[in-house]
């Protein structure tokens, strides 16, 4: 009663609905008949269908495809033997007709040619709606009976507030994507800053190994030479005190001899001839003691023996002056044209404009920056130096300076960030009355001097500076001795009233 009631109020909609359901079957029975004369190899409607003998079809050319890539034919879908030559392959008139009933329908069909894109395949009416609940667009009537009660908006209302929720998570992705980009680079610099310095270091230490190796097999040779040297000494000594011992105990010998005959005679006669004073008795004090030579070594290899326990670098090389003498001054080439850098000067430091020569006479007005000391009255150079040989001389206008090299890691503001007072920088102090060498905050005093122009002498290389106080002739104040593992930068600490000049070698 209800549906004949519900007809009379919608006859319309009844007939529609009426002629829906009979489509959808209709299209149900359709696809299933084109799903059966659907070739199993190519996956389409049959295209001229061939039976086999098993009672498949197939497309007559993909059968023969098919066929004539086999060594032995078989059917592709159960693999039954098969032998063209006595069961030659022919087209199947009725799949054929079937087909071609298919397509005709397939053009015709009311259903598909009612339902367009964004329509909906239940009702065939415009998905204009989103049900948020089961998230996705739905027609009015789905919203009527499947979804009733569903929180349900509009297409556009969805669509404007989904398109603001994805350009946020686009911004905050192409934030993430700079920032990790920035990482990307960051880490990329910094892995090629590794691998430098990982490198320089590899260079230094083996370099290092090196020298100290040939160092040790000198020493080596020279041990091994003085031990043979005093070997052959104490056993020429103890060959000739031998020889003049055997010669005594022959005579002592012969004597013996003479006074037993004498004695065994009991002649008077001839014991009284015998002579009372025996000349071999004459030649030395019965109690003379003989020398016996030793190697004597010992001392000697003192200083050896201290410097291959303690394997120091600097002991290591005062061994090397128990065999010769100290070597003469180098001569230096390897000279370098530097210039202070105005980021990290003080600001009480006044550079010249070829950045040459710096002064400590007042304040300046300098722009903050990182690389500034804050603390201390430094400067560094702009240049770097590291692998090979370099030299560059100074000239201060009265001794109160710090004069020397460091990383560019040094400390810029606090308590150790004067060149020398820690481990990256190394420095001589040169005050009026006392002159000290700096590294890692400790100090080795040296002999006051009054030197005002200093020659310094990088060899990165082997690991070594060396201070040069310069007036009529060039002389070594002292030379530090190290492993460097990254790019060296000269630098000058600077008293008040001071005036420090990067010059050319006289």
């Amino acid at each position: 009663m209800f549906g004949q009631s519900v007809s009379s109020f919608f006859p319309s909609e009844s007939r529609r609905v009426a002629g829906s359901v009979v489509g959808l079957a209709a299209m149900a029975c359709l696809l299933e008949l084109e799903e059966k004369l659907s070739c199993p190899i190519c996956m389409e409607l049959f295209t001229e269908p061939a039976t086999m003998p098993c009672g498949h079809s197939f497309c007559l050319r993909c059968l023969q495809d098919y066929l004539g890539r086999q060594r032995l034919p078989d059917c592709p879908s159960c693999r039954t033997a098969f032998q063209p030559q006595l069961q030659p392959l022919a087209k199947n008139l009725v799949l054929d007709e079937m087909v071609k009933m298919v397509k005709l329908s397939s053009g015709s069909c009311p259903l598909r040619a009612s339902t367009e894109p964004g329509a909906c395949p239940a009702h065939s009416k415009p998905l204009d709606l989103y049900c948020r609940l089961d998230r996705r667009c739905i027609c009015s009537a789905c919203a009527v009976k499947e979804h009733r009660g569903h929180p349900v908006v509009t297409v556009e209302d969805e669509w404007a507030q989904r398109e603001k929720e994805l350009v946020v998570k686009h911004e905050e992705i192409e934030r993430q994507e700079k920032k990790t980009e920035k990482l990307i680079d960051t880490l990329r610099q910094q892995s090629k800053s590794i691998k430098d310095s990982a490198s320089r270091a590899q260079t230094s230490y083996i370099n290092k190994f090196d020298v100290l190796a040939k160092e040790l097999e000198e020493v080596k040779a020279k041990v091994i030479e003085y031990i043979v040297t005093k070997e052959c000494g104490s056993l020429e000594l103890v060959d000739c005190t031998m020889e003049k011992l055997e010669e005594r105990c022959a005579e002592l010998r012969e004597v013996r001899l003479k006074l037993e005959t004498t004695l065994k005679t009991n002649d008077p006669f001839q014991i009284l001839q015998f002579p009372q004073e025996i000349q071999v008795l004459k030649k030395s004090p019965p109690d003379m003691v003989w020398p016996v030579p030793g190697l004597g070594v010992e001392d000697k290899l003192e200083a050896v023996k201290q410097g291959l326990e303690e394997i120091s670098l600097l002991i290591y090389k005062g061994l090397q002056g128990c065999f010769r003498q100290a070597p003469e001054s180098k001569e230096i080439s390897d000279y370098r044209q530097l210039s202070f850098n105005p980021n990290t000067a003080h600001r009480y430091l006044t550079l010249s404009k070829d950045g040459c020569r710096v002064s400590h006479r007042g304040a300046q007005k300098y722009p903050m920056r990182v690389e500034r000391f804050e603390r201390e009255w430094q400067v560094l150079c702009c240049e770097s130096l590291d692998a090979g040989q370099h030299y560059w001389e100074m000239q201060i206008s009265s001794q109160w300076a710090y004069l020397g090299v460091t990383y560019s890691t040094i400390d810029r503001c606090g308590t150790s960030s004067l060149i020398g007072r820690n481990n990256v920088s190394w420095s001589l102090q040169v005050f009026s009355m006392s002159y000290s060498a700096w590294h890692a905050d400790k100090e080795v005093k040296l002999p006051p001097a009054k030197y005002q122009r200093f020659g310094l002498h990088l060899d990165y290389t082997a690991g070594t500076l060396d201070f040069y106080g310069i007036g009529d002739t060039m002389t070594l104040i002292h030379t530090f001795h190290s492993v460097f593992t990254q790019p060296l930068y000269p630098a000058v600490w600077v008293g008040e009233n001071v005036v420090a000049t990067l010059c050319q070698p006289q």
